[in-house]
């Protein structure tokens, strides 16, 4: 009878190969555990900076969509940024639109899209981010 300890062979020693991935495992545990702790310690603690970049304008039911881009330049993460976006002409202000991104993430990218009932084609458009909470 056995208690589970011993290996195929019945010597009760491990193979080489059960020790290659015990050696293999630890060393990718430590890696990430050693990757995290930098991460932690050395990152910049840059706060969020929200560049809004426009995409596709595209003809929807009832009115226009523009998509668009918002990168965070910055290191933190950014919760329920909101994003506005103005069309102008001759320097007044025809419509404006909002969306909310839920989050940003430090240098990442996050994609939303704001409705108008203007063509935005055919007027000067704005897009900026109004403001962020920290999450």
């Amino acid at each position: 009878m056995t208690d589970g300890r011993e290996s195929r062979d019945g010597t009760g020693r491990k193979s080489k190969w059960e020790w290659v991935a015990a050696a293999v495992s630890t060393a990718l545990v430590l890696a990430v555990v050693g990757y995290m702790a930098f991460d932690a310690v050395a990152r910049p603690r840059t706060p969020p900076a929200i560049e809004v970049a426009r995409g596709n304008v595209l003809q929807v039911r009832g009115g226009w969509l523009v998509e668009f881009r918002a990168f965070n330049h910055g290191h933190e993460t950014a919760a329920g940024v909101k994003v506005e976006g103005t069309l102008e002409d001759g320097g007044r202000t025809v419509e404006t639109s909002e969306a909310t991104l839920d989050f940003v993430p430090g240098r990442a990218t996050r994609r939303g899209g704001l409705f108008f009932r203007e063509d935005p084609r055919a007027r000067a458009m704005e897009l900026r981010a109004l403001g962020y909470q920290e999450p």
